[in-house]
């Protein structure tokens, strides 16, 4: 299922696409629409040189520096997790800052420093933007000279500056939008964004896809507007629907690294993944030089099962991009996966001593957990579990696995201590209680230990070895057999494995070994009650049968022949 996150996602990772271009410098405008393409299609480190270069040949043009800035954003939507808003933002803000030095009359810098402002929640600076920018544009008294397509798309950028950054100001944001209709009717960028405003601001599905059908209907090649009414048709779960407008997509425009992504994640959630990850080589390819879209193809390796190749991919970007943390997370995991704990284990080392604090999720350590556990070092994974858990307390089968590890080091205590807290929130299921009951009787607890067996024995009437560990619980509270506290144990062990005697022989030889015993001493008792060496014999029959040689059973018999005629 695709979530609004990887709507938001998507939607922030877009670009105008109908960029026209002051008639003064039509000579450059393909080049900029090219740099424009390449940021569409997620090639951010080739849109910066091309930036570069366009900026050398004309350093006086303020669209430049807006879209070089633009690209800087585009970055960090496309992958928020691993990219410094912080840094990104500035890069941004930088280029924004020279073009309003270098042409002050154009609002668009003025739209991008807002857009910055929003997203450093920096709202009083974003406005005072706005309001710069707005006041820029032509009025019937300013006289301001300004193309229709230029005024549409300062309006239409102001707008989208506060549904990128995901502020809810809708009154400003469809009044921007209406202006640029007046202005300029046929600019598509309009319903992409008054779409993009509907679904992420107001979960109006019907309103976004009637907006992005516009925009398609404009601009026929579109591959941007098919994205979106995609992803919409995604979020109805209409799967072969959005299928249709991906692959319409790319046919528009092969090159539109976005929609094989997209095609990705539906193939995969469709389990055709050999299908999947050819789209998703196809969006690295497109997207090369993008490391965001490597790390991405790296998760989604992971979420397919495909650990191996996503080592390999991991290893591949670390030998160019060792700063970034998470690939250590991503490589802590695919070792513990593929049963290399040793590898993952120092990776996520790693992780943990170049992470910020704030960064670390319970999965991270309970990875973590695990693979001290894998390593031999218990003691320690005891504790991460632990801390895991409290991380995330719906995730209640860490504490059996923090439990399951003071066990092996055998701190019985400790073990002790994490299932109270487990029961105590009504969470401990059967094989806790097993595991707890044992732990108890490893410390000789056998009270405590017999009330665990027994209520396993409850949840679990048919798991023979509970029966058994509760049977030898309570031998160990009665070991003379004097009052036959194991004795209505051993019977049931009889009954539940009746069916299957060879199965369990050693089970059944010990029940039977116990009440021929039982019996005796019993009799040895209340030596008047033969009824009891009747009992005795006939169970200690039963454990010859099955071991003619056991010496003390043929003791027993010796002695109760000659008083049971």
């Amino acid at each position: 299922m695709i979530h609004m996150k990887q709507i938001v996602h998507i939607i922030r990772s877009g670009l105008v696409l109908g960029l026209l271009i002051m008639a003064g410098i039509a000579g450059q405008a393909q080049d900029l629409e090219s740099a424009i393409q390449l940021t569409r299609s997620e090639q951010f480190a080739a849109a910066d040189k091309v930036f570069q270069e366009l900026i050398k040949t004309d350093p006086g043009n303020g669209d430049l520096y807006f879209y070089y800035g633009d690209n800087f954003l585009r970055l960090y939507f496309v992958d928020t997790l691993n990219s410094s808003l912080q840094e990104l933002a500035g890069s941004a803000r930088k280029m924004f800052q020279k073009g309003i030095e270098v042409d002050p009359s154009n609002p668009l810098n003025y739209a991008g420093m807002a857009e910055v402002a929003l997203l450093q929640k920096n709202f009083a600076e974003a406005t005072q933007y706005v309001d710069q920018g707005y006041a820029l544009l032509p009025t019937r008294k300013n006289k301001i000279v300004m193309s229709p397509e230029k005024h549409a798309i300062s309006l239409v950028k102001m707008a989208d500056a506060y549904v990128k950054a995901g502020v809810k100001d809708t009154a400003r944001i469809f009044t921007f939008l209406r202006e640029a209709q007046d202005k300029q009717p046929s600019e598509t960028e309009i319903y992409l964004v008054r779409g993009d405003a509907y679904i992420l601001l107001l979960n109006d599905g019907s309103n976004a896809i009637a907006n992005y059908n516009i925009a398609q209907s404009l601009n026929p090649n579109s591959s941007m507007a098919r994205l979106r009414i995609g992803q919409l048709w995604m979020r109805a779960k209409q799967y072969q629907m959005a299928l249709n407008y991906y692959e319409e997509g790319v046919k528009v425009d092969s090159t539109f690294a976005p929609a094989y992504r997209e095609l990705g994640f539906l193939l995969s959630k469709a389990g055709r993944y050999a299908d999947a990850k050819k789209m998703f080589r196809k969006f690295l390819e497109l997207s090369k030089g993008n490391t965001a879209a490597r790390l991405q193809f790296i998760n989604t390796l992971m979420e397919l099962g495909d650990y191996q190749e996503a080592i390999g991919e991991i290893q591949l970007v670390l030998e160019e991009e060792t700063v970034i943390t998470d690939l250590y997370r991503a490589l802590a995991y695919s070792n513990y996966e593929t049963g290399d704990y040793e590898e993952g284990l120092a990776a996520m080392e790693m992780f943990l001593e170049k992470s910020d604090p704030g960064k670390i999720r319970y999965s991270d350590k309970s990875y973590y957990g695990r693979l001290l556990s894998k390593n031999d070092m218990d003691s320690l994974a005891a504790l991460v579990l632990y801390e895991a858990f409290l991380l995330d307390t719906t995730k209640i089968d860490l504490l059996s696995e923090a439990a399951m590890s003071y066990i092996k080091i055998k701190d019985y205590p400790g073990a002790i201590r994490i299932y109270e807290i487990k029961d105590s929130i009504h969470a401990a299921n059967a094989l806790d209680l097993y595991n707890w009951a044992k732990a108890y009787y490893n410390l000789k607890d056998y009270e405590q230990a017999a009330n665990y067996f027994e209520r396993f024995t409850i949840e679990q009437p048919t798991y023979v070895p509970g029966f058994v560990w509760w049977a030898r619980t309570l031998f160990n509270l009665d070991p003379e057999s004097d009052t036959g506290l194991a004795k209505p144990v051993y019977e049931q062990i009889l009954v539940i494995t009746q069916e299957d005697t060879v199965k369990y022989e050693k089970q059944r030889m010990e029940s039977l070994y116990y009440l021929a015993y039982y019996y005796y001493h019993q009799y040895v008792l209340n030596k008047k009650d033969l009824d009891l060496a009747r009992e005795s014999l006939k169970y200690n029959n039963e454990v010859l049968a099955i071991d003619p040689e056991n010496e003390k059973a043929k003791q027993m018999v010796e002695a109760l022949k000659r008083v049971v005629k």
